[in-house]
């Protein structure tokens, strides 16, 4: 991605929780009490079921004739059935109480739940920010919060070159690009600034062009009259694809 053009002490894009750090740290002790939570509500219900089942076939035996034994117990139970939930549909997704919080809120981003949630957050859950984020991360690295590109230079999901973004992760209180969270925080913060140097739009062909090449590179390739790249175009019909998907979740709630 393109360099970094302010310095590091620069006020940008406020996120709502000034302690950046505390809050990707309280949304990663949300996601594992949820886990515990889920397990232990998945054992108890196994174990009810299978406590049910072991009443049912007591109470309903036939009681022993007077002139017979009584049949041995039965040497095994029958498996329990667990009645199946219906899943929600993305539609149930757009509730202030936010109870579908462990639903993803796009079907085709292979991101858990609680992080689309988190950066849908960073984003001031602004749908057009977010799409364009994650339409990035999935040119970027297909969502691979580990992966390391250009010789080493670009990491994390959103392809970060701490280079020219140190100012920017000082700011923020980035530490580990390799955490989806905080990778997609600077990228967040960087789209920010470039839509306000290119006047582009999520929608914008322009925007991606700077995110890829620079604010200076797109405007070299604009100014020659190159108005997109296979890039931009990649990431731009991404980032309509998604936000038809919200949209349509949206319109069915």
């Amino acid at each position: 991605m393109g360099k970094d053009t302010r310095p590091g002490d620069r006020q940008g894009w406020v996120i709502t929780d000034p302690d950046l750090a505390q809050r990707m740290e309280v949304h990663r002790k949300e996601r594992k009490a949820r886990r515990r939570r889920q397990t232990a509500a998945r054992i108890t219900a196994l174990v009810a079921a299978f406590l049910l089942g072991l009443a049912v076939g007591r109470y309903t035996r036939p009681p022993a004739q007077a002139d017979e034994p009584e049949p041995p117990p039965a040497t095994s139970t029958p498996a329990a059935t667990v009645p199946a939930t219906s899943e929600p549909t993305a539609a149930d997704l757009w509730s202030d109480d936010r109870s579908r919080i462990d639903t993803p809120l796009l079907d085709h981003a292979d991101l858990e739940p609680e992080t689309q949630w988190a950066i849908f957050d960073l984003c001031g859950q602004d749908t057009d920010l977010f799409c364009a984020t994650m339409a990035i991360a999935y040119h970027e690295s297909r969502f691979t919060p580990d992966l390391i590109g250009d010789d080493g230079k670009s990491v994390g999901m959103m392809q970060i070159n701490a280079r020219w973004h140190t100012g920017r992760m000082e700011v923020l209180g980035v530490t580990d690009l390799t955490d989806p969270e905080q990778c997609a925080a600077v990228a967040i913060d960087y789209l920010k600034e470039l839509e306000d140097i290119t006047g582009a739009t999520p929608d914008d062909p322009a925007l991606y062009m700077a995110y890829n090449m620079g604010p200076s590179g797109a405007r070299k390739a604009l100014e020659a009259g190159r108005e997109t790249t296979p890039y931009s175009e990649a990431v731009l019909a991404t980032y309509r694809s998604y936000k038809e998907e919200m949209e349509w979740a949206a319109d069915e709630d």
